[in-house]
């Protein structure tokens, strides 16, 4: 009996002291959640190629030469297409501002719009003036201390960037070296059979390649292509719309039409009736097959994920964690399905009745 408790105790011990451990390791790295989250997503990706390389070349070598493409391919366009997509974004923030301005300067700031006889809200929008105006203002003022914030954390946040910048390419060439370990190390710390840890893995990792390829390159197809489309109609700021709507077009259900469907409206009210036309024909006819043609190529016999999980781990992630939550989501859900997986294996005897 005497032992019986001991051994409980030293079990209990051993995993209390665990958790503790671990809770306080994740807190202490919370600040590079983010590149850590990145630098493994984009580990998976490149893991492939860093296997054919190894038939030639040392693993130090071929994981060299998968850290210079990341760094070339990925990370130094995205930092300068981010950063114009980011002047792009404040002189729109400008421009919203001086025209709500001018606006406000008017006798009848919104009555005073160039709309066309046939637009049928004119008196609603006359007796609704004052409080659209009021909320307008409210808005302007909100925009405009988000912007100076903004301003602010972007020169103060470069030593921090630069630090996760580091963090992210050394943890991505750890993980093409000792990643499978890692992983292979952590599984085995589960208590499930061999058999059942290979069908979490394997799931996990299918559903995983298969969401970073339709969020990195379908994601980046499509926005490229709706970019061109404003670009071609005269809309400004094309890169800062471009990068918005290729993060929308992996939301299932949402995609780029939240932004394009009030632009298309917009230019039948000034009455652009053609370019309204062609917009709309563009993402309908074009930018919607990009999906269906790309991903049976990129993503191939990849477990999907269901659109609805998708859509409901896209949102709830960007909530929770903000901008990186489009990527951390997502994996949420990778790994639940893998989880899901693994329980319908184990306990297939009592859920088939057999």
């Amino acid at each position: 009996m005497v032992s019986e408790t001991s051994e409980a105790l030293r079990r209990a011990f051993a995993v209390g002291l665990l958790l503790a451990l671990l809770g306080l390791f994740s807190f202490m790295i919370s600040g590079f959640f983010g590149a850590l989250v990145f630098a493994g997503a984009s580990a998976l990706m490149f893991y492939p190629l860093q296997r054919r390389l190894e038939r030639y070349l040392h693993p130090n070598a071929a994981a060299a030469i998968n850290l210079v493409l990341l760094v070339v391919v990925v990370i130094v366009p995205a930092i300068i297409v981010l950063g114009l997509a980011a002047g792009q974004a404040l002189s729109f923030v400008e421009q919203a501002s001086g025209w709500i301005g001018d606006r406000f300067s008017s006798e009848a700031p919104l009555t005073s719009l160039d709309l066309p006889a046939w637009f049928p809200f004119e008196a609603e929008l006359e007796a609704l003036e004052n409080e659209l105006t009021s909320k307008l203002g409210q808005i302007a003022g909100t925009v405009g201390r988000f912007v100076v914030r903004t301003l602010s954390y972007m020169t103060q946040a470069t030593a921090l960037f630069l630090l996760d910048l580091f963090v992210a390419t050394y943890f991505f060439f750890y993980c093409l070296l000792s990643g499978e370990r890692l992983v292979g190390n952590l599984l085995a710390s589960l208590p499930m059979l061999e058999e059942d840890r290979q069908e979490f893995l394997d799931v996990g990792a299918n559903v995983t390649r298969s969401i970073l390829k339709s969020l990195v390159i379908i994601g980046a197809v499509q926005g490229f292509f709706s970019g061109l489309a404003f670009f071609l109609i005269g809309i400004q700021g094309v890169i800062f719309w471009g990068i918005v709507m290729g993060f929308l077009s992996v939301i299932p259900f949402i995609g780029p039409v939240i932004i394009w469907l009030p632009v298309a409206a917009y230019l039948v009210i000034q009455g652009q009736y053609w370019a309204a036309i062609f917009l709309a024909g563009w993402f309908w006819i074009f930018v919607a097959s990009i999906d269906n043609v790309l991903r049976p190529y990129l993503v191939g016999s990849d477990t999907r994920m269901p659109d609805v999980l998708v859509l409901l781990t896209t949102l709830g992630g960007l909530f929770m964690f903000g901008a990186i939550g489009l990527l951390i989501g997502p994996l949420i859900g990778a790994l639940l399905m893998a989880s899901w997986a693994v329980y319908r294996k184990v306990f297939q005897e009592e859920l088939t009745g057999s």
